[in-house]
């Protein structure tokens, strides 16, 4: 099976045209349009169904399986060992359960692309023929991941309960506690956070309702459906970052509306970039509800691509990926989405993408005295200069995990990672004070109001730490 992104060429290579939202100077009403239109955006959908591969958007029966009898009919004795349904061995990689027809496809239309999945070279082939000169087939090959891990010195033990902070952590420099005392804490926002899930037991969030979308290893998939279900986190990291930007009661924005997507594994803390695509596409879903089509939103991701391409990828398909996680990041801004990501974990003169792209709110890491972490990335693409700001990203408490018993844990954790979801926080707390800005003025005001930081012989700072004033 072979997996590839099909996005429009005038998508890729353009910014979207408004649809009914608009954006012309001094509107202040900014309805979200429920989708956003390219020329050829619906013309793969067609063309895939025409040549046999299934929607798996559309409801219906789940189709036969290759090697998998029909339910109710009983296996005779003396069946060849062909016959009979092959059990994984555990450690085997993990392939789709593909059905018998030519492929399957999923039609996004709020990110304005199709993931399409061919069982043969076939079909492959001859869809190609059909929609290559209109539609990049962008191959699904390279891993994302969060940043890795940072040891910067105080990491444990693991706090057990809220008591264990004996105050809160924000500084009064960073605008966090006087925003509380005058009622803003995030009402009204919507927050969308892509990372490895949330506990939506665990008591930073436990008072609020938290949308939640499992996005499986196959989303696109009729055969591997994405799940709205209660928020889990098998590794911890997705409910640390969802505490710092919106925990009850250490958050920078408590009351924000929280939407979490989970599209990175615990294991491998890696993703791909049709999982990406099926989280940004489910967050856009809910955001162009008709009740929340005019409301603010912010979406944190603490995500990226490698800073080269991998073994045995080529530099041709990194790049084809590269276009079309930033052509999503325009799909945000276009939506009045504000996007924050991550700078990464790889030091100085290192620029990892999506933080690089121009749609991104790029974050580095500071501690709590203003010191630039050393682990915080920086450095410069032509005249795109990475970090934008800076936020608190040096062991930062938060929400982590709870036990078989219900017992709680926080930690203190730290990256980039951790200063992401700050910033997403601090601009929850405009977009709730302000709610008719749009997410580039919103973006400005963050710049504009950082606090500037000592020049750093190593790093780059960008105008300095995000703080709300």
């Amino acid at each position: 099976m072979k997996s590839f992104l099909l996005v429009p060429k005038e998508s890729i290579e353009t910014q979207a045209r408004p649809g009914v939202r608009g954006t012309a100077q001094g509107e202040r009403v900014l309805s979200r349009s429920t989708a956003l239109r390219f020329s050829a955006g619906q013309k793969a959908p067609d063309a895939l169904t025409a040549l046999g591969l299934r929607s798996a958007t559309l409801p219906g029966v789940k189709p036969a399986v290759s090697g998998q009898e029909p339910r109710g009919r009983k296996r005779g004795r003396g069946k060849k060992a062909s016959d009979v349904d092959a059990t994984p061995m555990p450690g085997a990689p993990v392939t789709e359960q593909a059905g018998t027809e030519a492929g399957s496809y999923r039609f996004m239309p709020l990110i304005g692309a199709t993931m399409a999945h061919f069982y043969s070279q076939d079909a492959e082939s001859a869809a190609r023929g059909e929609l290559a000169a209109e539609f990049e087939f962008i191959p699904d090959v390279v891993p994302l991941s969060f940043p890795g891990p940072v040891s910067a010195g105080q990491t444990g033990p693991r706090n057990r309960g809220m008591s264990s902070l004996a105050q809160r952590e924000w500084p009064d420099e960073s605008g966090v506690p006087l925003a509380h005392a005058q009622g803003i804490r995030g009402a009204g926002v919507m927050l969308g956070i892509l990372d490895t899930g949330v506990d939506a037991d665990h008591p930073e969030h436990a008072s609020k309702t938290i949308q939640f979308r499992y996005v499986s290893l196959f989303p696109n998939s009729p055969h591997n459906p994405a799940r709205d279900v209660r928020g889990f986190d098998p590794d911890g990291h997705g409910t640390h970052v969802c505490g710092i930007a919106a925990g009850v009661h250490h958050g920078v924005a408590p009351e924000v509306d929280l939407y979490a997507a989970s599209v990175i594994e615990s294991e491998t803390i890696r993703t791909s970039l049709g999982r990406v695509a099926a989280g940004m596409e489910w967050l856009l879903h809910q955001f162009s509800r008709p009740e929340n089509a005019s409301r603010p939103a912010v979406v944190n991701l603490s995500l990226g691509f490698p800073l080269q391409p991998p073994p045995g990828i080529s530099e041709a398909d990194y790049l084809l990926n590269q276009r079309a996680l930033q052509a999503m990041l325009r799909r945000l801004l276009d939506s009045n989405i504000l996007p924050i990501v991550a700078a990464g974990n790889s030091g100085p003169d290192t620029v990892g993408y999506p933080a690089a792209f121009p749609e991104a709110l790029a974050v580095g890491a500071v501690d709590f005295e203003r010191t630039v972490a050393t682990f915080s990335a920086s450095g410069s693409v032509g005249r795109r200069v990475v970090p934008d700001v800076m936020g608190y990203g040096v062991n930062v408490y938060s929400s982590t995990e709870r036990r078989c018993n219900n017992q709680a844990f926080y930690e203190r954790m730290s990256g980039t990672s951790m200063a992401a979801p700050y910033v997403a926080g601090i601009a929850a707390l405009y977009r709730c004070r302000a709610p008719d800005l749009t997410a580039l003025e919103v973006r400005d005001l963050i710049l504009a109001n950082a606090i500037k930081l000592p020049r750093s012989a190593n790093h780059r700072t960008g105008k300095g730490l995000a703080v709300f004033r």
